[in-house]
C-alpha cells in the first residue's frame, strides 16, 4: 500500500508499502504469464503496480473498501495498465466476496493486509471454513488477527496451484500464539519462501515484517527458503525443514550464529527462576515506592546498578521486587539485547516490561557475562518476536543458547 496516511495515523491500521518492496515482492513468484491476479485489500496500489509492471497481459482486480484508495489506484493503474485494471470498492472481508466478484478464480494473488485485530463476526467462521484452515468460532470467540482472515479469503478465490504472496507481520510468522495457523497453514498449503524485509519498509513504522509466498496445493513436507531483503535484493538464503518452520519461520532467529568454540548453557539447565514484574506503566507512575522499568537502564550491559530502597517488601501477590544479586533483562523494549544489568544492593519493584533472573550464586557471573557479551546479544536480538518494539518470552530465555564467556 502507498502513504496516502504518511504522517498521519491511518484510520484502517494500514502501513504502505515502500517501492522497492514491491518491485521485489513480485520478483518472487514463479508465474510467468498469469491471466488474473488480485490484489486483495489493495490500498494504494503499489503491489498491483508492481504487478502490472510485470505482467504486462494479466488482468487485475484491486479490492479496498477505502473510497479515496479506489480512486487514486485507478489513477495509478490507467498509466501502466489501462483497460486491464478492475477495481472493486468491497469489505476485503465480506463473507460472499466470491460471489461479489463472480466467483472468478485468480492464479496469482497479491495481498498487505492491515495490521490489527477485529472483533469476531459470524462471517468469518465460514471465510476460514471454506478455505480449509481452522474454524475459530467459539460460544465466546476472541479477536482475529486480520492476516489470518485475509489469507483464508484469498485461499477462497484462488485457483488450484495458484501463487500467492501476503505480506505478514512477525507475530504470525514467529508468534507462539500463532504457531497452531502455521502449522494448518503449512499443512493447507505449499509454502516456497519467507522473506524478512527490513524495518521501516512502510511509512509510519518501523514494524518488523515479512512477505510469506506459497502456492495453492497441500503442503505437509519439504524444505522452506527463507531469507532477508536488501535493497540490492536477497541475503543470506537458507533452508529450514515444514518442521522447523512450523516453530518459527523468521531468517533471523534461523540464521546460524557465529560460534567462539566456547561451551555453551541453558538456563533451564542451571535451575534458573525468572520473573515477570507485574507493575503496569502507570501503576509505575504513581508508586510510591521506586520501580525499576526499561528506561532505568543507563548503564553499558552487564554494569551493576544499586537500587534507591533498601526496604521494599518482598515478592507478593501483584507485586515483584528486584533485590541484589538479581540479574535484570528488559523483557520489551526496541532494544532489550542491551539492556542488561545485575543488582549490586538495593531493591526497587519491577516494572511488567522487566524480568530479574535469579540463579545459583555460582552462575550468576556467567549469566551475566553471557549475556552481556556480544554473542548473547544476538542471542537476545535473535530469540526476540515482535512488529514493533521487540518481545521475549519466558520459554524462550529459558532456552536459550548462551556461551560461556
Amino acid at each position: 500500500m502507498l502513504h496516502a496516511y504518511a504522517g498521519t495515523r491511518d484510520p484502517l491500521a494500514r502501513h504502505y508499502t515502500a517501492e522497492f518492496v514491491g518491485s521485489r515482492f513480485v520478483d518472487l513468484f514463479d508465474r510467468e504469464h498469469p491471466a488474473g491476479i488480485l490484489d486483495l485489500g489493495s490500498g494504494g496500489g503499489a503491489l498491483s503496480l508492481a504487478a502490472a509492471r510485470r505482467w504486462t497481459a494479466a488482468d487485475i482486480v484491486t479490492v479496498d473498501v477505502d473510497q479515496q484508495a479506489g480512486a487514486r489506484i485507478c489513477d495509478s493503474m490507467r498509466l501502466v495498465a489501462d483497460r486491464r485494471h478492475t477495481h472493486l470498492q468491497l469489505d476485503a472481508l465480506d463473507e460472499d466476496l466470491p460471489a461479489r466478484l463472480a466467483h472468478r478464480s485468480f492464479d496469482v494473488a497479491l495481498c498487505n493486509p492491515p495490521y490489527l485485530t477485529l472483533p469476531w463476526r459470524q462471517g468469518f467462521d465460514r471465510i476460514l471454513s471454506e478455505a480449509g484452515l481452522p474454524r475459530e468460532a467459539r460460544r465466546n470467540p476472541s479477536p482475529v488477527a486480520a492476516e489470518t482472515l485475509f489469507v483464508a479469503q484469498i485461499l477462497r478465490m484462488a485457483g488450484r496451484r495458484a501463487e500467492i504472496g501476503v505480506i505478514v507481520p512477525d507475530g504470525l510468522v514467529s508468534g507462539r500464539r500463532a504457531r497452531s495457523f502455521r502449522r494448518s497453514l503449512l499443512s493447507r498449503v505449499s509454502v516456497s519462501c519467507v522473506i524478512q524485509l527490513p524495518r521501516r519498509s512502510f511509512s509510519g513504522t518501523d514494524a518488523q515484517a515479512h512477505i510469506v509466498v506459497f502456492r495453492n496445493e497441500p503442503g505437509g513436507g519439504g524444505d522452506i527458503e527463507l531469507a532477508r531483503l536488501g535493497e540490492d535484493g536477497l541475503r543470506e538464503p537458507i533452508r529450514i525443514s515444514w518442521e522447523a518452520a512450523e516453530n518459527r519461520m523468521d531468517h533471523e532467529f534461523h540464521l546460524p550464529r557465529r560460534t567462539s568454540g566456547r561451551s555453551t548453557f541453558r538456563l533451564c539447565d542451571i535451575g534458573a527462576e525468572i520473573v515477570r514484574g507485574n507493575l503496569s506503566s502507570a501503576e509505575a507512575r504513581s508508586a510510591t515506592q521506586p520501580v525499576f522499568h526499561t528506561t532505568s537502564f543507563r548503564k553499558a550491559p552487564g554494569a551493576s546498578v544499586e537500587l534507591r530502597s533498601d526496604f521494599c517488601a518482598d515478592d507478593r501477590v501483584g507485586r515483584r521486587v528486584a533485590r541484589a544479586g538479581d540479574i535484570l533483562l528488559a523483557r520489551v523494549d526496541r532494544n532489550l539485547h542491551r539492556k542488561v544489568c545485575q543488582v549490586a544492593a538495593g531493591s526497587a519493584i519491577l516494572s511488567d516490561c522487566v524480568y530479574a533472573i535469579r540463579v545459583p550464586n555460582r552462575w550468576k557471573r556467567a549469566v551475566l557475562n553471557a549475556l552481556s557479551s556480544p554473542s548473547g546479544s544476538e542471542a537476545l536480538l535473535k530469540t526476540s518476536r515482535g512488529v514493533g518494539a521487540r518481545m521475549l518470552s519466558k520459554a524462550d530465555l529459558l532456552e536459550l543458547e548462551l556461551e560461556v564467556a
